[in-house]
């Protein structure tokens, strides 16, 4: 469902409409912002005030577009495969992050691949994005690992933005109350009359902050504590369950600071031209699988909870095999053979349905028409003999 700009240079969601609302809702209120309060204000104060009102505002437009004209981080299709040697596949299974946490991931029946850790398949992108977070009306687009930060600019941007409007138009209402004889009758209304886009910029900014403020506290939260906005619905981990918690240093740096990975598509090029990246972040490129038992064997449901392997000469893949008893296979990504057989199988078997549809249509159809019939030739028959 993304749509693509200026020969694959620029892609956005499917509402890239919600995008350029968006950026309207900054940028108009901006404009009046700089045009008709900000120049009383920093004629009296500051050309402080100038700069940062011109620049802050461009400055969140800037995280905003970012976010929503960039790869998410969406993990590549693969063709159809059956399982191997007609097994049932695992619709869940278990694996190892680098710092020996185990984790469950889930087969993804429309990538045809096992998801890599904390990947989600977006159903408004129609795409399995890495480190889903959520789908942004606002933005247009999905949030992933690839525009978190972009969008953690625009959200806490915003927040000091609407906080610098505010104070600056209550400082234009206050110079222009100043400006009033001391013995003026409502003189708090009359500064209010002499500034009112100050007025109407402040009620837009104050609701703004409302929302985006809010934002700003649980997205601080959700960067303290190294979750997505999806895992905190969805598990709601504590601190020491969390298998990707770093310590707050160590998360606070892998949001803010953490190189972002490259793209696994290279949107101008031909399909024959693209990278087959199976992981592309280092920390998916360690994770380790860990098969336990024989194929079908594998839970119904993920479990809820995460445990620590157990440490000690072998680490914590052999901890655990050791523990049951059998020894840990080298973990490893099985590739299934490609079978065409199987895809015109299912052809056939498409056509053949389509085909018995056409049928039974035919068959309701001649049902009808003999009903039809019957009737008319029982109302002749009743009519000769009355006749």
């Amino acid at each position: 469902n993304d749509r693509f700009f200026c020969d694959g240079r620029c892609m956005t969601g499917p509402s890239p409409g919600g995008l350029l609302g968006t950026c309207a809702l900054v940028l108009i209120p901006s404009i009046v912002f700089n045009a008709l309060v900000v120049p009383d204000v920093a004629s009296k104060y500051s050309l402080a005030f100038t700069i940062v009102g011109a620049a802050w505002p461009l400055w969140c437009l800037g995280n905003l577009v970012a976010a929503g004209t960039t790869d998410p981080g969406i993990v590549r299709r693969e063709p159809y495969r059956p399982p191997t040697e007609g097994r049932a596949r695992h619709r869940y299974r278990e694996e190892v992050l680098p710092n020996g946490r185990s984790v469950t991931v889930k087969w993804n029946d429309t990538c045809n691949i096992y998801q890599p850790p904390r990947a989600h398949h977006c159903s408004v992108n129609d795409d399995c994005i890495d480190k889903f977070d959520h789908h942004c009306p606002w933005v247009g687009t999905t949030i992933g690992r690839r525009n978190y930060r972009p969008f953690l600019g625009f959200v806490f941007g915003t927040a000091i933005l609407c906080v610098f409007v505010i104070a600056t138009c209550a400082l234009q209402i206050k110079i222009k109350y100043d400006d009033l004889p001391n013995d003026t009758q409502s003189r708090n209304l009359k500064a209010i009359g002499k500034a009112p886009f100050a007025m109407v910029v402040l009620f837009l900014a104050f609701l703004g902050f409302c929302f985006v403020g809010v934002l700003s506290c649980f997205h601080a939260y959700l960067v303290a504590t190294n979750q997505t906005t999806y895992e905190n619905f969805r598990d709601g981990y504590s601190w020491d369950e969390n298998p990707h918690n770093k310590g707050l240093v160590g998360n606070c740096l892998e949001a803010w600071c953490s190189k972002k990975p490259p793209s696994r598509f290279r949107l101008r090029r031909s399909a024959r031209e693209q990278p087959h990246l199976d992981g592309v972040d280092e920390d998916e490129a360690k994770v380790e699988i860990v098969v336990d038992g024989e194929e079908g064997d594998a839970p119904a449901e993920p479990p809820r909870r995460h445990r620590m392997f157990g440490s000690g000469e072998g680490g914590g893949g052999a901890a655990a095999g050791d523990a049951s008893g059998q020894q840990t296979q080298t973990p490893r990504h099985v590739v299934d053979p490609s079978i065409e057989d199987e895809q015109r199988r299912r052809a056939e078997i498409a056509e053949a349905r389509a085909e018995k549809r056409r049928i039974e249509t035919e068959l309701a159809e001649n049902d009808a028409k003999m009903r039809d019939l019957t009737v008319r030739i029982q109302a002749e028959d009743s009519k000769e003999d009355d006749d």
